[in-house]
């Protein structure tokens, strides 16, 4: 039997409902936090946020604004893996909807609600949802062209979406939602390249 770690570096997607054990905690401590404004993706320069795909708000990595919560939440997804866990990095991502219709990207040919498709720089990342929308979560496609992702999983609270880093994917955005949370996560593995 594949390791997860296999499995998400041959391209799949893991998913497990139910995951943080403090999930309530975290749901009530997200908005105490303090969010800077920023865009996705961030590797990217623009000359405003709304340029970008993404406008959104971030909270500093969770190491450095509530390192208890990041200690949990990083032994949690450890748990899922044979390997240490190595450059982690864990933060909290706001999008607000009205700011997203000002992006250049929706107004000038992006899709309604489908971001910009790219890849992050480390072989791991994942992402899990505040809310619950199927029209909104994160869109994976084979190539960074594709007219249309492979597979779109939608939001749904508490569901771990983990997935290989440099996959092609993109953010979904629920129009519906006034503002929508999502904790972002990033990492390699101990003597992996």
């Amino acid at each position: 039997m594949k390791t997860t770690e296999e499995l998400i570096l041959s391209g799949s997607v893991i998913t497990q409902t139910g995951f943080l054990e403090n999930f309530n905690e975290l749901v009530e401590k997200k908005e105490t936090y303090h969010y800077d404004e920023t865009y996705q993706p961030s590797s990217v320069y623009y000359g405003n946020r709304f340029q970008s795909p993404l406008p959104c708000w971030e909270t500093d990595y969770l190491v450095n604004c509530d390192s208890d919560m990041n200690e949990s939440i990083k032994s949690q997804v450890q748990s899922l893996f044979t390997k240490e866990i190595v450059d982690w990095h864990c933060r909290i991502r706001l999008t607000i909807t009205d700011e997203l219709k000002k992006s250049v990207h929706l107004k000038h040919g992006g899709s309604n609600s489908i971001g910009s498709v790219h890849h992050d720089a480390y072989d791991y990342a994942g992402v899990l949802p505040f809310e619950q929308s199927y029209a909104g979560g994160t869109a994976f496609y084979e190539n960074n062209w594709d007219k249309a992702p492979d597979i779109t999983y939608g939001s749904w609270p508490n569901r771990l979406v983990l997935y290989k880093g440099k996959r092609n994917h993109a953010a979904c955005h629920d129009f519906t939602y006034e503002k929508r949370y999502m904790l972002i996560i990033f990492f390699n593995l101990k003597g992996q390249n």
